[in-house]
């Protein structure tokens, strides 16, 4: 499966926006129209990146780094760039 910029952004974007700090990946897929197992591939990658992380029930957050990165703060430029 190839990665997808775009779709790593729109993910840290659905997560930003959610009323709840939690949210499952098929709650993500669904928001996104896309299939599940896309949609956890690339929260797996950007997990990676340490943007997002996942709870032991299976329900995804942004990271204070990942809220730096989307929020385009100072500390945003220490962030690897999700198109490299």
């Amino acid at each position: 499966m190839k990665r997808d910029p775009m779709l790593m952004e729109a993910i840290l974007g659905q997560l930003l926006q959610s009323p709840d700090p939690l949210v499952s990946a098929s709650h993500i897929a669904q928001r996104l129209n896309v299939e599940p197992p896309v949609v956890r591939h690339h929260l797996s990658l950007l997990q990676d990146r340490q943007l997002v992380d996942e709870s032991e029930s299976g329900v995804w957050r942004l990271t204070n780094h990942g809220h730096d990165y989307v929020e385009g703060t100072p500390e945003q430029s220490m962030a690897l760039k999700l198109s490299s």
